[in-house]
């Protein structure tokens, strides 16, 4: 698979890039960083890898079946598709194994597309989220830290599987997951972390304390909404959005839903814009159809 590597904001590295600008008008110039093609790792069957150096899966976790645009602030005819693929994403470290997001239930799988539709989004499985990790080599059990990026239905849904990771989470999300302002579905999702081993936090969270692998605070669309920045060796940095952003286009066209713009989104995504900048990393929108079109997906794997 062939595709190019698009830098973020190629341009305004010589033009400086500022909130304003960002904020009013012309919006960044693109809209996320599309996968370059690394070589194609394909492992067979086995027991649980040791890597030596850090590698990142990117897991197929679903779809959600949506035609409204207009909640982000984007009209139809905007947006290249509205259906939005649902993604988690393994990082093998040698000093263990971080799983960011859950997915869909996979008791989804061959359910009808809006059998357990929420809020106006159907949901489709077609792989489970275990079948892809035991095509790794990696059980339940070998999963030492579970990050959310956040608390919705869609990166929950196999939360209970993993009872004996550590739960990697800030004291908000934690303290919003557990509020009256958490829906029914979701609650009924994440009630299991009550019982798993947590290590809770402020501001970034060095995940194996060396640089390579940090959870970083990106509040807005939930209170402790975070994002995974990974620096590989050979591909470079990656920052994995979370719900920064759902589509491309918000980022191109400089919109977000009406309710996030005054609950620290326009500030998480100026912040995350500077650091991509800073760090020289690529940004990788995981609902974006066009994003999991040209990813490398697991068992092959980005190092």
């Amino acid at each position: 698979m062939k595709n190019e590597r698009i830098t973020i904001g190629k341009k305004a590295l010589g033009l400086g890039l500022c909130m304003a600008a960002a904020l009013c008008g012309a919006g960044w110039v693109n809209a996320q960083t599309l996968p370059s093609s690394p070589t194609q790792h394909r492992p067979a069957m086995a027991p649980l890898p040791i890597v030596k150096t850090l590698r990142v899966y990117v897991l197929d976790c679903g779809q959600l079946i949506y035609n409204h645009p207009e909640s982000y602030n984007l009209t139809r005819e905007e947006v290249v598709d509205t259906n939005m693929p649902v993604t988690c994403y393994l990082v093998m470290h040698p000093k263990g194994v971080l799983l960011f997001d859950t997915g869909l239930s996979d008791r989804l799988i061959g359910r009808p597309v809006y059998e357990n539709a929420i809020d106006g989004y159907g949901q489709i499985v077609t792989k489970t989220l275990l079948s892809q990790l035991a095509d790794i080599g990696v059980a339940p059990s070998d999963i030492n830290y579970l990050a959310l990026s956040h608390s919705h239905f869609d990166h929950v849904g196999n939360i209970s599987e993993f009872p004996a990771s550590t739960w990697l989470t800030s004291k908000a999300e934690q303290d919003f997951m557990f509020s009256a302002q958490a829906t029914p579905e979701n609650a009924a999702s994440f009630a299991s972390l009550k019982h798993n081993p947590q290590q809770l936090f402020k501001g970034d969270h060095d995940v194996f304390g060396d640089g390579s692998v940090i959870l970083k605070q990106t509040p807005g669309h939930t209170p402790g909404h975070q994002s995974l920045y990974v620096k590989l060796k050979q591909y470079g940095g990656v920052l994995i959005s979370g719900d920064l952003y759902h589509y491309p286009e918000e980022r191109t066209k400089n919109r977000m839903p009406d309710k996030e713009k005054h609950a620290g989104t326009p500030e998480s995504r100026q912040a995350m814009e500077d650091f991509l900048m800073q760090t020289h990393s690529q940004l990788w929108i995981g609902h974006s159809t066009e994003f999991v079109r040209n990813a490398l997906k697991s068992p092959a794997w980005y190092d």
